[in-house]
């Protein structure tokens, strides 16, 4: 987790907090497409299947 941009972790910390990843999407101004590829590039870079699994491992990461 320590190789995640800035944009990655604002938009994880979004999803953390229950937000989905359209309203995550807007409130860091970007757009979904932007937003849903960068969930995508993270659960590639981390060999998961479901955005559930890459937030998952981001809050356990979080808080070690």
């Amino acid at each position: 987790m320590t190789r995640l941009s800035p944009d990655q972790v604002a938009l994880l910390e979004r999803l953390a907090d229950g937000q989905t990843i359209a309203a995550a999407a807007a409130a860091e101004w970007m757009s979904l497409r932007t937003a849903n590829r960068r969930v995508a590039e993270l659960r590639v870079l981390l060999g998961l299947t479901s955005t559930r699994e890459v937030v998952a491992a981001y809050v356990r990461a979080r808080h070690r």
